[in-house]
């Protein structure tokens, strides 16, 4: 079967088929949802900004430009929704986040699943040190696999201000990690 390609889904939807919208956003939704969630900490919060960037998205589409990556529009517009959810002071606690992937707990038994459990408490601790932009450059960065030039584009500023606040995040997670060996003396 023939797959159109996202500039002709782009036009599809702007014509009225909006079955091809779904088709469009479906290879980003899950990656959406695990941002918003990872600078939230709250996965109602983040399906909450992800609705709201869907429906940016669908009212805003007719600026899309061809030949552009339809993957970064897409996450730029759910970076906003996340930065307006955020300041629009629907949140009173600090932001938590997490890099680490789901894991299949099952397969590995117990004492697998709390050390996974242990393993993210630790990661989700050590987050809360970077300022909402140093995590946010960190996870598209290092958590969903843009490069540094994409990640610039999501978030409407230099490479070099990405590559600083990226090294900035990765800085002050290692110093934390070592902080927290120490204090538990452990020998690096």
């Amino acid at each position: 079967m023939w797959m159109k390609n996202e500039d002709e889904l782009v036009e599809a939807v702007l014509e009225g088929d909006h079955s091809s919208f779904e088709v469009l956003l479906k290879p980003y939704r899950q990656g959406l949802l695990n941002m918003a969630y990872r600078m939230t900490g709250d996965i109602e919060e983040a399906k909450e900004i992800c609705q709201e960037a869907l429906i940016r998205v669908f009212r805003h589409l007719k600026t899309f430009r061809k030949g552009k990556s339809f993957k970064s529009w897409v996450y730029r517009i759910t970076v906003n929704a996340t930065y307006d959810f955020l300041r629009a002071g629907k949140r009173q606690k600090e932001i938590v986040g997490s890099q680490l992937t789901s894991l299949d707990h099952a397969s590995r038994g117990p004492e697998g699943y709390l050390l996974d459990k242990e393993i993210k408490r630790k990661i989700e601790h050590i987050l809360q040190v970077l300022s909402p932009k140093e995590k946010l450059i960190f996870i598209l960065r290092d958590g969903r696999g843009f490069n540094i030039g994409e990640t610039a584009k999501i978030l409407g500023c230099s490479s070099s201000s990405v590559r600083t606040h990226l090294s900035r995040a990765r800085r002050k997670i290692r110093d934390r990690f070592r902080e927290d060996n120490d204090k538990r003396g452990i020998i690096r």
